[in-house]
Order: C-alpha cells, then structure tokens, then sequence
C-alpha cells in the first residue's frame, strides 16, 4: 500500500531518506570530500573574494562583459559545491542542513559586499535613518521622510534597536547582521515546509535551493529594509501551519499554530505588502481545499508507488483547519494594525496596482503609453539576458511536467499542497507587468513570495521523476538537466531581479538611487542637518535620500499637485501658490546638485515619475539663475552642491 504524507510524518525518519525513484549511489569517500565541508568552504571563501573582485572592477571603470563574468565565476564558485551537496540523493539530513546554513551565507553576500558600511538603495537611507531616530529617542514610530509609511512598521527599527544593544555592533551593521540571519532562517523555514508537503528531505532540500536563487534573493530581499525581515515571517508562517496540520499529536499541533500566529503577528507589524501576501497564500491554501472537497469525491490512487501521496478524503488527510485559523488570525491581527496604528496604509498602496492596470491597458490597446523596455539602459551582457529570458521558459515547462505527472498519477497531493502550488502560478502571472513602468517594481516584489510555490513545484518534478528517464543516446542525462535548470535560474533570476547600478559599485553615475550617492552629499548633509535641525529641503530625488538618512532632514515629495521642481526644472519664478505651499509647509531650503544639469539621469528623472523633464538634463541655466534670484540665497556650497535659504513670502503674498 502507498504511504501516505501524514504516515511518512509518523514514521522515524531516517537521514538519508530518499524516495524510491530517487537512485541512490553508494558512499564515495573521494566523492564525500569533493562535496563535503571542505571544498564547500573553500569554494565559498575563494567565490566571495572573485566576487569581490568583480565589484573593484566595476567601480574602476572596467567593462561590464569583464566584471559580469568575474562576478558570475564568483558566485558558482561560491554556491555550486554548496548546492550540490544539498541536494545529493546521498546526503544525511544534518548534512544537509549544514548546506543550507552555508547557502544562505553565500547567497547574502554579494549584496553585502555591495556596500558594507553604509546604505546605499533607496529603501536603506530610509530605515537606516528610522533605526538611529528610534535608539537615539527610545521611542518607536518616528516620523519618516524618505518613506512616510515606515513609521507605522517598526519591526526592522525594533529588531536592528535591539541588536544594536545586545550586541554593541554599529547601528548598520546591526541591521544587516539581522537581515542575515533572518535570511538563513528563512530557507530553514522552505527547507521544512518542502520536507513536510512532499514527504522527502531531499525535495525539502531542493525546495530551498530553487527558493534561494529566486529573482529576489540575492539582492533585493538581502537589503535592509523591511521586506527583507518580513517575508522570513512569511516563510515560517506557512512552514509552521504545514508542520501543524502535519502534527500527529494535539500537543504538537497547538504548539505549531501559536508559534504560526506569532509568526504571521511578526509580519503584520514589519511589513505591509508582505502581509498581503501571506493572507492572499492562505487564501489560496483554503479555497483550493473548500473546491477540492467539493468536487473531488473519494479517495485517489497513484499508479506507482512512488512520490508523495495523500488521499484528499481519507482518514490519513492531513487537516486543513489549522489554514483556516492562521488565516483567520492573521487577518484578525492585521485589519486591528491597520485600524488602529497604520491608518494610511491603504492610502499608500492603493495607487500603485490602479496605475500598473492602466498602463497595461494601453499596451493591449497599442495606444504605445506606458509602454517599457525590457532590460532597458542596462550594460547587462546579452548571454545573461538569454538566460534572464530563458528562467520563466524552463519553469513553464517544468510546471507542464508536474502536471504530467500528477495526471499519470505518478504523484498525488492533497489540497494544501495543491493550493501553494497554485499560488506559486501567480509568478506567471505577474510577467506582463514587467513592462509597465508602475507595474514592474510590484511584479519583482511578488516573485519572492510566489517563488514559494515554483519551489515546491521544480522539488516535486526534481525528486519524484522516474530516475532512469530522461536518457539520452542511452544515458541518463537527469543530473545534468538539473544542474541547468539550476544554473538558469542562478543567472537569469539576478539578471532579471535588479539593475546594474543596483547591483555593482561602478563609478558615480548621475540619476541612480545608488551610484549617485558621495562622501560631499553626505559631508553637506551632515553640516546642513548640525545647522538647521530637521528643516524642510527641497532636492532632487537622489540628494535628497542622502541629506534625509545623514542630515535628519525633511524632504519635500513633489508631485503635480505640489510641483517643488518648478524651482528648478522651470525657468521661471514659483507661482504664488506654489510659494504658498512651500512657506506654509515650511521648506525654507533648496539643495541643488550641479551634476543634474551635465547629464540625463540614469533612471530618467530628477525628481520623480512627474518630472516635466522627464529622461533630459536640467537646463544649466536654471541653476545658475538662483544666485540671482530675490527669494533664493546661497549658505553652503561645495564642488557640486549649493545649499540656498529661501525666501518666498513675498511671491507667497500675492495668492493671497
């Protein structure tokens, strides 16, 4: 008889368990070393230093096919003896969680050898700058120029606080020590939740391995910022409700879901958007399961026996009650956040998904609005784009494979299973909104959490395909199909995951969130926040992520019903009613960077998506006229930046 899911659970489960399709090789001891601790170590010391590499060519003005090629020589030297010891047919459990510990290590560390002292993204300046309002006032919920919204999230700020105090380490390098070790706990957490839905360490194991090179990984959700602690909530939200619908015993199932509602109460206060995921995957989870008992009587039964398999109406299906309350409680914690502490949290989001539609609207409709390039303004080399393109191909056909083999009844799942498989669908989904301008940041941000989902999926087709097939010329050429498809989704998903700026050094570059920034912004910065206290600032979008982290102060946000650019970006004196605005909302300084008017901006504006130059320059003219000007004054300059003291009541007089 087919052991089921709940039986596998029940059963002591033996290391180097491996599931019946899997051919297991006997113990090499050469074989053991090359993929043991020691070469694992090795590879991940020399794969960071050719990393590293990579990076001091790009910041010295090298070209990018040569620090492309270092970086990636790096990385596979850094994970591929690390990855294949983990998933190895052979391989003991310790062993393999062992590998996981040294996987996430080597997948956090390109990020923090992108910039180890300081913050550089645009949603670091942001929390670094929450982080020391928050320890150096003892009080959570600071106010929050660069990010308004994070001050009513301060999970980040509580948990790098802490640390900061425990450990005496530097503000950030608390924070990234942090979002380090949130990160490794993360794939311990898709590591169990693998092992627990498809009844295998070995898929387990290879569930956090596709997880761990997903699009997010290795750049974006390594960063400090809120999403980055918040979707490790996520993970173990939905691996302690799997454990827990698992559980054999009362005791243990309780023990699982309060640890699971902590959990998911530790995402609701950290991060919003993450939030929405979690509740829209248990949603799935819980409808899947309501439809399949509604439709799929009796029990089913796999042709082979072999794979996971659970009977959706048997009495060894596990329960999926404990869903229902981690949904129920997470919703029921976050609508009282949302109530009672976060109230503009709607405000904030609602823009984003209506914009992202419309502009897909106008793509289908041919109109040409909104219509983006991809991978535009980037120096990626083009074998790395072909692989960019070719990761979502090869997971679609990986997809098309489990079905096959779910409809041969080579495998049979039960409905929690079923339904984070569906939601790991949504990844597809999300593509076409890569070509909207709105559109594609949301759709990166989602591909960390329905990765969750394609992670099970590529673990299931992984471990549980019949082991002699597919050959080739007579030979088995699974192991090698493997080893691409991981190598694909390595370089594709980074490829497709974060522009060049983002993700190397590079020389100062004008118009990006990162290669922007220098030790002048930050020194007047500094000086400027020392003078004045946290005044209100008007500048452009990349000094002014700088003078809000390093100076605390507060950073006007123009937008056309506020056009603060028009001090700039126009040729002309503010209007009375934007010098109303200004003198009311009390920004009494302009920062100007000279750099703006001697090249377009990398990201294709100065001042935001409203920028009326949108993808040019500055006229050089309207910055050299504000030395001129009645309601401008010049206090602090140095090479490229000039710090002016407005004076607009005058002009402010006549709307009046």
């Amino acid at each position: 008889m087919t052991a089921t899911l709940d039986e596998r659970a029940a059963a002591p489960r033996r290391d180097d368990e491996a599931p019946s399709t899997t051919e297991v090789r006997p113990r090499n001891p050469l074989r053991q070393w090359l993929f043991g601790w020691p070469s694992v170590t090795v590879g991940a010391a020399l794969g960071t230093v050719v990393v590293g590499l990579s990076y001091r060519l790009s910041t010295l003005g090298y070209s990018a096919d040569l620090y492309y090629v270092t970086f990636w020589a790096g990385m596979l030297l850094a994970c591929a003896p690390a990855a294949a010891r983990l998933i190895a047919a052979d391989t003991s459990r310790s062993a393999r969680l062992g590998m996981i510990l040294m996987l996430g290590v080597v997948t956090a560390m390109p990020k923090y050898l992108r910039n180890p002292f300081d913050p550089s993204y645009h949603d670091e300046y942001a929390h670094w700058r929450e982080a020391v309002d928050v320890t150096s006032t003892g009080h959570l919920f600071q106010p929050n120029t660069v990010i308004p919204i994070v001050e009513y999230f301060p999970g980040t700020s509580a948990l790098t606080s802490s640390a900061h105090s425990l450990s005496g380490l530097s503000l950030w390098s608390s924070g990234v020590l942090v979002v380090l070790v949130m990160h490794v706990v993360g794939l311990f957490a898709m590591y169990l939740l693998g092992e627990e839905v498809l009844g295998s360490a070995r898929a387990g194991a290879v569930a956090a391995l596709v997880y761990a090179i997903n699009p997010s990984a290795v750049y974006f959700d390594t960063q400090y910022a809120y999403e980055s602690i918040a979707i490790n909530f996520f993970l173990w939200t939905i691996a302690l409700t799997a454990l827990a619908a698992g559980a054999r015993s009362t005791q243990s199932r309780v023990g699982m879901l309060v640890a699971a509602v902590l959990s998911a109460a530790g995402c609701v206060v950290t991060h919003h958007l993450t939030t929405i995921f979690l509740i829209v995957a248990l949603s799935v989870v819980v409808v899947t399961a309501a439809v399949r008992a509604r439709f799929v009587r009796g029990p089913s039964r796999a042709r082979h026996r072999t794979g996971p398999v659970v009977e959706p109406d048997g009495r060894h299906a596990s329960p999926i009650y404990p869903w229902w309350i981690t949904l129920a409680s997470t919703v029921a914690i976050a609508v009282a956040w949302v109530t009672s502490v976060a109230r503009p949290t709607l405000e904030y989001l609602s823009p984003y998904l209506g914009t992202s539609i419309s502009q897909l609207d106008n793509m289908t409709r041919k109109s040409g609005e909104g219509r983006r390039a991809l991978l535009a303004a980037n120096v990626e080399p083009d074998w790395e784009r072909w692989l960019t393109a070719a990761a979502p191909v090869s997971l679609f056909f990986v997809c098309v494979v489990a079905l096959l083999m779910i409809r041969q009844r080579r495998v049979v799942l039960n409905s929690a299973t079923w339904g984070l498989m569906l939601f790991g669908g949504a990844y597809f989904l999300s593509l076409p909104f890569i070509l909207a301008p709105s559109g594609a940041e949301g759709a990166r941000r989602s591909w960390g959490f329905t990765y969750v989902g394609v992670a099970l999926i590529v673990a299931l087709v992984v471990v549980y395909w019949p082991a002699k097939r597919p050959q080739w010329f007579g030979r088995n050429v699974r192991t090698p199909l493997t080893a691409a498809l991981m190598l694909i989704l390595l370089i594709g998903n980074v490829g497709g995951g974060l522009n060049d700026p983002y993700r190397f050094p590079g020389p100062f570059r004008w118009g990006t969130d990162t290669n922007s920034a220098s030790a002048e912004t930050r020194s007047i910065a500094e000086q400027l926040g020392a003078m004045v206290g946290r005044a209100g600032v008007v500048s452009d979008a990349y000094t002014a992520l700088q003078l809000a982290a390093y100076g605390g102060l507060v950073m006007a946000a123009p937008s056309p019903g506020f056009p603060a650019w028009d001090l700039v970006q126009s040729g002309e004196d503010p209007t009375p009613e934007l010098a109303k605005m200004l003198v009311t909302s009390r920004y009494d300084y302009l920062v100007v960077d000279v750099r703006m008017s001697e090249e377009d901006p990398y990201n294709g504006h100065n001042f935001g998506g409203g920028d009326p130059l949108l993808g040019h320059k500055t006229p050089k003219a309207n910055l050299d006229r504000l030395d001129h000007v009645p309601w401008a004054r010049r206090v602090m300059s140095s090479e490229h930046l000039r710090v002016y003291r407005l004076d607009l009541a005058d002009i402010a007089a006549k709307e009046d």
